[in-house]
C-alpha cells in the first residue's frame, strides 16, 4: 500500500541537490532516499507553486521544480483534490501561464482580491471597510461571476462545427448547459448563505491582540491545554459569550475546521505566528495563511513532514479538531518511525 506525504515548504527547499551539498544534511539525504521508494507518493498543492513563484531568483525556482520531478510528485487539483496525472515541470508550466493571463474574463482576480481582504479583516489587520461592505462586495463579485458563465452559456451550437464523436450528442449536450444554467445560480446563492453572516462579526475582537487579551481566552492559558481540547476550550468561549454560534457561519467541511482552528490558535496565542507585526518588505500574513492552507491540503495525505515546532503543533491541534488522521512528524520523528510504513 503506497504512502502518502506532504512537505511543507522548507523541507522541500532543503532537499535540493544544492543545499544537500551545501549544508551536509544527513537526515535530509536518508530523507530524500526514503521518499524516492516505490511504495511513497510525495503530494504538492498550488500553494507550494505560490510559495515558489514569490523567489526572486528564476533558477531557484527551477531547483524546487526539479526536487517535484525527482520525487514523482503528484498535484493535488485545487478543487477536486484528486491528484493530477501531469509532470510538475508540466503542471509549474501550466502554473505560469495561467499567471500571465491577463484577460480575467469571469471576474477571478476580483473575487481573490475580496476575499483576501476579508481573510485580512477577520483577522484584526487594518482595513478601512466593514464587514457588511466586504460582504455586499463578495456578494456583488459571486453575482457577477454566476451571470457571466451564465451569457457565456447562453450560445446557439451548431452541429455541423462539431467533431464528428460529438455529433450524435447535440440534444445532451444542449440539455446540460440548459441544465447549469439553472441550477448554477441555485448553487451560488446557497453560498451567499454564509456570506450574509459576516455582520454578526463587526463587534467580535478579531485578531491576536484583542483575542488573547479578552479575559476568558486568558483565563483558560491554552498554551498548556493538550493539543485534542485547545480549539474545543476556544470556540467554547466564543459560542458562550456571543449571541451566535461561531461553527454555524461556516460551511461544515473539512476544510473549514481545519482554518478555522488554526485561525482561533493563531488569535489565542497557542504557538501564535507573527502575522500582525509589520517587517519590511515581508508580507507575514500570507505567509501564516500559506502554512494554514499547507495544513489544509496536507489533510489529504497520511503524513504531513515539517521541522517547524509552531507549525506542527497547530497543525495536529488542527486534525484532531477536524477529526482527519494526517500524522504530523518532523524529518526526525519520521526517520525514527519510518520502519513501519
Amino acid at each position: 500500500m503506497r504512502r502518502t506525504i506532504y512537505l511543507d515548504q522548507n523541507i522541500l527547499s532543503d532537499l535540493r541537490i544544492r543545499k544537500l551539498r551545501e549544508a551536509n544534511y544527513n537526515n535530509y539525504l536518508l530523507f530524500k532516499n526514503f521518499l524516492l521508494q516505490s511504495n511513497i507518493q510525495v503530494m504538492y498543492s498550488h500553494i507550494t507553486l505560490s510559495e515558489i513563484n514569490q523567489i526572486t531568483n528564476d533558477r531557484y525556482k527551477i531547483e524546487h521544480i526539479d526536487v517535484l520531478e525527482e520525487l514523482n510528485a503528484k498535484y493535488i487539483e485545487p478543487k477536486s483534490k484528486k491528484l493530477s496525472c501531469k509532470k510538475p515541470s508540466q503542471i509549474w508550466f501550466d502554473y505560469e501561464e495561467y499567471l500571465k493571463i491577463e484577460n480575467d474574463i469571469l471576474g477571478f482576480k476580483n473575487l481573490a482580491l475580496t476575499i483576501n481582504n476579508l481573510s485580512r479583516k477577520s483577522s484584526g489587520l487594518p482595513n478601512n471597510n466593514g464587514f457588511d461592505e466586504i460582504g455586499q462586495s463578495l456578494e456583488n463579485n459571486i453575482k457577477d461571476f454566476s451571470n457571466t458563465i451564465i451569457n457565456l452559456l447562453d450560445i446557439d451550437i451548431d452541429e455541423n462545427n462539431l467533431k464528428e464523436e460529438y455529433k450524435g450528442n447535440i440534444s445532451q449536450i444542449k440539455s446540460c448547459i440548459e441544465q447549469m444554467k439553472r441550477e448554477l445560480p441555485i448553487l451560488l446563492n446557497q453560498k451567499l448563505i454564509y456570506i450574509n453572516t459576516l455582520t454578526k462579526f463587526d463587534n467580535f475582537p478579531l485578531g491576536p491582540k484583542p483575542f488573547k487579551e479578552y479575559e476568558p481566552i486568558k483565563s483558560i492559558n491554552v498554551s498548556k491545554l493538550p493539543s485534542c481540547e485547545v480549539v474545543l476550550a476556544i470556540e467554547k468561549i466564543c459560542n458562550k459569550n456571543y449571541e451566535f454560534n461561531w461553527r454555524e457561519s461556516f460551511e461544515d467541511s473539512t476544510e473549514n475546521k481545519i482554518a478555522m482552528a488554526y485561525t482561533l490558535m493563531n488569535w489565542a496565542g497557542y504557538y501564535p505566528d507573527d502575522f500582525d507585526k509589520i517587517k519590511k518588505n515581508t508580507d507575514r500574513f500570507r505567509a501564516s495563511n500559506n502554512d494554514m492552507q499547507h495544513a489544509i491540503f496536507a489533510s489529504k495525505a497520511d503524513y504531513l513532514i515539517s521541522n517547524d515546532y509552531a507549525f506542527r503543533m497547530k497543525a495536529i491541534a488542527s486534525y484532531e479538531y477536524a477529526g482527519s488522521n494526517t500524522n504530523v512528524l518532523s524529518i526526525e520523528n519520521f526517520l525514527k518511525n519510518c520502519s513501519i510504513l
